[in-house]
C-alpha cells in the first residue's frame, strides 16, 4: 500500500531531526557540547538556520530533548524487564532459592547503549559530554540497583550505598570502553555482565554467611586486619 502524502513528510521530517541529531553528536565529540552553535551544526548538517529552528528552539532545547528521549527510553526498557525481577526469599535460603543468573537489566543496560552508540559516547564522554546528564543517568541506574537489592533482602545500610555507587561507576566505566573499542575490546558484554553478576552474586553471598556461618564476624574482622 502506498504512503500517504501526511506519512511521507512526517518520516522524512523525522530522518532530517534524527540528523541535526547525529551531527550535533559527531560535534560533541570535539567541542564542548554548550560551545556548539547553530551554524556549525546547520554547516555540518547541510541545512539552513531555518530547518534548524523548525525542530529546536536552540541548542539547549536540542540537548534537552535529545537527553529526556534517551532517559525515557532507558526507563521503559527497565520497566519492561521489572516483571523478570528475581523474587525476593529468606536469606537463609541462599544455597536453593538464589537465581545466579545475571538479572535482566544487565543486558538491558547494554542493548540500551548498543543502540544509542553515538549519543551515549559523547554525553558521558569527560572532556566534552554533559555531567548534568550523566548524573541524570545514574540517579536511574541507581534506582534500579536498588530495587534488584531489595527483591534479593540485601540490607539498605551504609555498606549498600557504597555498592551501588561502585556498581553504577562500573557500569559506565565498562560500557564506555566497549563501546569506544568498537567492538573489538579485551571484554565481550557477555564478559562484562559476567563480571558485574560476580559482584552482585558476592554481596547476597556475603549477607547469607554473616545470617548464618557463627565464625563469619571473626573471618571477616581478621581479613580487615590483615588488608590494612
Amino acid at each position: 500500500m502506498e504512503k500517504s502524502s501526511s506519512t511521507r513528510k512526517s518520516s522524512k521530517s523525522e530522518q532530517t531531526k534524527r540528523h541535526i541529531v547525529a551531527c550535533y553528536l559527531s560535534l560533541m565529540r570535539q567541542k564542548q557540547w554548550d560551545r556548539i552553535s547553530v551554524i556549525e551544526i546547520c554547516r555540518t548538517a547541510e541545512i539552513t538556520r531555518g530547518t534548524f529552528y523548525q525542530y529546536f528552539g536552540d541548542i539547549y532545547d536540542l540537548l534537552e530533548q535529545l537527553e529526556q528521549s534517551l532517559l525515557r527510553d532507558l526507563s521503559e526498557r527497565y520497566a519492561s524487564c521489572s516483571k523478570e525481577a528475581h523474587r525476593q526469599w529468606p536469606i537463609e535460603s541462599f544455597p536453593t532459592k538464589f537465581n545466579y543468573s545475571p538479572p535482566a537489566m544487565f543486558l538491558v543496560w547494554f542493548d540500551f547503549c548498543r543502540d544509542h552508540r553515538d549519543a551515549v559516547l559523547a554525553l558521558l564522554d569527560r572532556k566534552y559530554g554533559d555531567a548534568y546528564f550523566v548524573k541524570k543517568l545514574k540517579s536511574l541506574m541507581n534506582h534500579e540497583i536498588n530495587r534488584m537489592m531489595d527483591h534479593e533482602g540485601t540490607p539498605n545500610d551504609e555498606l549498600r550505598e557504597h555498592f551501588v555507587h561502585v556498581f553504577t561507576e562500573l557500569h559506565l566505566l565498562s560500557t564506555q570502553t566497549w563501546l569506544d573499542s568498537g567492538g573489538e575490546a579485551p571484554l565481550s558484554v557477555d564478559d562484562i555482565v559476567n563480571l558485574l553478576n560476580t559482584m552482585r552474586v558476592g554481596s547476597v553471598y556475603l549477607r547469607y554467611k554473616e545470617a548464618t556461618d557463627p565464625e563469619y564476624s571473626r573471618i571477616m574482622g581478621t581479613a580487615g586486619v590483615e588488608m590494612r
